[in-house]
């Protein structure tokens, strides 16, 4: 995490994208790429930080595509004491969420490594497929 500066509420999303891989959990986008963390941005409505943008894991459970209110209320606790990164803008959001990004895009393999891990033979073979489709 030395690469660029992150604050500790960053090095938060980080490590929950290290934690899925440890876990064994990893997932898999429409495309076949490793999904650990599925940042989302969600502007906050209420609360001490309302007003402000936090982005929060949207992989949770095994899933993505959980809306915005589903998420906040899922994190709302975590969100209120401050551990997700917060900004002050949508913008600001999405411009740090893509630099925080190239973090988990260099750990690509390892997430692929711990996701054929943890599927099934057959599952693997599928995924295998798509993997050299995608090349």
């Amino acid at each position: 995490m030395d690469e660029m500066q992150l604050t500790p509420q960053e090095k938060n999303i980080v490590n929950y994208h290290r934690d899925t891989i440890a876990s064994g959990k990893v997932g898999s986008d429409k495309e076949g790429r490793p999904v650990t963390v599925y940042a989302t941005g969600i502007k906050i409505m209420e609360g001490p930080y309302k007003g402000k943008f936090v982005s929060v894991p949207g992989y949770v459970k095994g899933a993505t595509g959980h809306s915005e209110d589903y998420l906040f209320e899922y994190w709302k606790d975590e969100i209120n004491s401050g551990k997700w990164p917060m900004y002050n803008s949508g913008e600001e959001l999405n411009k740090r969420s893509q630099e925080l990004h190239t973090i988990m895009d260099d750990e690509e393999k390892p997430a692929l490594e711990s996701r054929n891990k943890s599927m099934s033979p057959r599952l693997e073979k599928r995924q295998l497929l798509k993997d050299a489709e995608m090349q």
